[in-house]
C-alpha cells in the first residue's frame, strides 16, 4: 500500500512543471502586462508569459536576454517571468551600488555618495520648475573642457555675476563697443 501511495505520488509530481530556463525572442507591446515569447532550453516554444516587473519600473528586454520562467501551479500554459538577465549589457556594480542601462549604454549609476548620468541627450520634463538644492553648480565640458549654455527666455539673479570673458547683448560687446563722444567723434573701445 505505500508503494501504491509513492507511485501515485510520483506520478502527480511527474506533471507539475518546475521553474526553468528560456531566451526572450520577441518582446509584446500594449498589454496590461508585458507579454513575451521565448525560446526553452528544451527546445520548446512559450507563447505570451507575462513578464512580471516591480511597481514604478519597466523595461523591455532585447532579444536574447536569459529569463528564469516559474510555471504557477506546476502549468506550462500559466507561466511568469520572474528575472531577466543579458550579461551583453550588463553594468558592472560594486557592493551596495544599483544601476538603470539601457543596450545603448545610456545609465543612471546611483554609487557611494554620487550619482552619474551617462546619455547622449538628458532632457528633463518639469511642469512647473527645477529646483536645485545645492552649495554649488558647476559645468564643464567633455574631458574637462569648455561648455557652452544655451537659455531660450529670461534670466534673473540675485546675486553678481562675474565673467572672466566679454558679454555681448543685443550683439553689442561689453568690451568692444563704442560711444559718440561729447565733443564729436566716438569715444575708443573699454579696457
Amino acid at each position: 500500500m505505500i508503494r501504491d501511495v509513492m507511485r501515485y505520488v510520483e506520478r502527480r509530481l511527474a506533471g507539475i512543471r518546475l521553474a526553468y530556463r528560456a531566451r526572450l525572442s520577441t518582446l509584446g507591446k500594449g498589454a496590461a502586462m508585458q507579454l513575451v515569447q521565448a525560446e526553452a532550453l528544451s527546445g520548446e516554444t512559450l507563447q505570451a508569459a507575462e513578464l512580471a516587473q516591480h511597481f514604478g519600473f519597466t523595461s523591455g528586454p532585447p532579444a536574447g536576454t536569459q529569463l528564469i520562467v516559474l510555471p504557477l501551479g506546476g502549468s506550462t500554459a500559466h507561466s511568469v517571468i520572474i528575472a531577466t538577465e543579458n550579461g551583453a549589457y550588463r553594468v558592472d556594480v560594486a557592493s551596495g551600488e544599483a544601476c538603470i542601462y539601457s543596450q545603448w549604454g545610456d545609465k543612471v549609476h546611483l554609487k557611494r555618495e554620487r550619482i552619474e548620468v551617462e546619455t547622449k541627450t538628458l532632457h528633463i520634463k518639469a511642469s512647473e520648475q527645477v529646483i536645485f538644492e545645492t552649495p554649488a553648480l558647476s559645468m564643464q565640458g567633455v574631458g574637462g573642457g569648455a561648455a557652452a549654455a544655451t537659455f531660450t527666455g529670461t534670466l534673473h539673479t540675485t546675486g553678481a555675476i562675474t565673467s572672466d570673458g566679454d558679454h555681448v547683448a543685443g550683439g553689442v560687446s561689453l568690451e568692444h563697443h563704442t560711444h559718440p563722444g561729447d565733443s564729436g567723434g566716438v569715444t575708443g573701445e573699454a579696457n
